[in-house]
């Protein structure tokens, strides 16, 4: 039995439950919508000098485009985790508008696949491009659905850390 591969996928678990518990609590606290925001990093390394750089950046682009369409941000959190950063950030606006927003920033660029901003109403239902009538997000290697590709093992890990790794070097 390979035991730091379950290790790794415990940790992975628990920071998923925390992460979902800590998304409860900020709707509850605040009563508004939530943007949750991670990258999509495959591979056993999820937060480096690197990724935590990328992120910063695109929470700055994140915070623009709040500003720019006049959505205050009431509360901000940045947490820095061996599983991979988190953001937060409470708003108090439509949370399908908030949504459209952060999907046009995840097709921005084709670095931004790597983008992961999931966005909550206050009442903890999430918005998904699909409700919006939003086509899947694309695989990293290929065209078709992220989705797709990860449930049939389409790609070698090691080609998607390639691709991942040269998209995290390109300047924003």
């Amino acid at each position: 039995m390979d035991y730091k591969k379950i290790e790794r996928i415990e940790k992975l678990l628990a920071a998923k439950e925390d992460r979902f518990n800590h998304q409860k609590y900020l709707i509850k606290k605040y009563g508004t919508t939530l943007i949750s925001f991670m990258l999509n990093i495959p591979g056993e390394i999820k937060s480096s000098d690197k990724t935590r750089k990328f992120q910063e950046k695109y929470i700055e682009k994140i915070e623009r485009i709040l500003k720019e369409n006049d959505i205050n941000i009431l509360y901000r959190e940045f947490r820095h985790l061996e599983t991979g950063d988190e953001y937060f950030a409470s708003v108090r606006e439509d949370a399908k508008k908030v949504k459209m927003l952060m999907i046009d920033l995840e097709e921005s660029k084709r670095e931004a696949r790597l983008l992961d901003i999931d966005v909550f109403d206050k009442d903890f239902h999430q918005i998904s491009r699909d409700n919006l009538d939003y086509s899947p997000r694309k695989c990293l290697l290929c065209n078709k659905s992220a989705k797709y590709c990860m449930r049939m093992n389409s790609h070698k890990i090691e080609d998607l850390i390639t691709e991942t790794e040269k998209l995290l070097e390109v300047k924003i």
